[in-house]
């Protein structure tokens, strides 16, 4: 008669211990991990290209839709056009919006620009800043904005001079 021994683990019998990491072991682990981490910082790099050039317009944190970035105009990269995009705040949320394009109509109360892809939106612009008549029709601006409801309300305008340059810093809406 012979008795078969099980290779399974008894009920209640201690888990076997696994074997240690040799030296061979951990040096391995550490050149792939030194490989992959040095071909993630090659492709982000090339990705990103190393110039810090800050964009036209504003855009969403730690993106540039509605900007213009130096890298884009001397490249021909195509500039973002318009986007909306919500964000928290406090409580509650709020709907923001940045468009880049044509000025097609002007108001003492509102501002209408449209896009080259021909998506036009009009903002509401505060009643407080309307005697400074420095943007006019055809002007090209990149515009940022926040929406309630259905009111869109400009928060800062900057107007482009050039094939791709701001007219200065962003700042608040213009007086008109």
């Amino acid at each position: 008669m012979t008795i078969d021994k099980s290779t399974e683990p008894v009920w209640g019998a201690p888990p076997p211990t696994p074997h240690p990491w040799g030296l061979r072991e951990t040096l391995v682990a550490v050149g792939v991990a030194a490989v992959i981490a040095g071909l993630g910082g090659a492709a982000i790099y090339a990705a990103t290209g190393s110039s810090t050039q800050q964009p036209f317009g504003h855009g969403m944190p730690c993106d540039t839709p509605g900007g213009f970035t130096a890298a884009q105009h001397l490249t021909g990269e195509p500039t973002t056009l318009h986007g909306e995009y919500v964000v928290a705040v406090g409580g509650g949320f709020a709907t923001k919006l940045t468009q880049t394009g044509t000025v097609t109509a002007i108001s003492p109360t509102a501002l209408t620009v449209a896009s080259a892809d021909g998506f036009t939106q009009t903002y509401e612009l505060e009643a407080a800043a309307h005697t400074d008549r420095t943007i006019a029709v055809s002007d090209q601006v990149s515009i940022q904005g926040s929406r309630a409801g259905q009111v869109t309300t400009a928060t800062s305008v900057d107007i482009q001079i050039g094939p791709g340059g701001p007219a200065g810093s962003p700042g608040p809406a213009p007086h008109n």
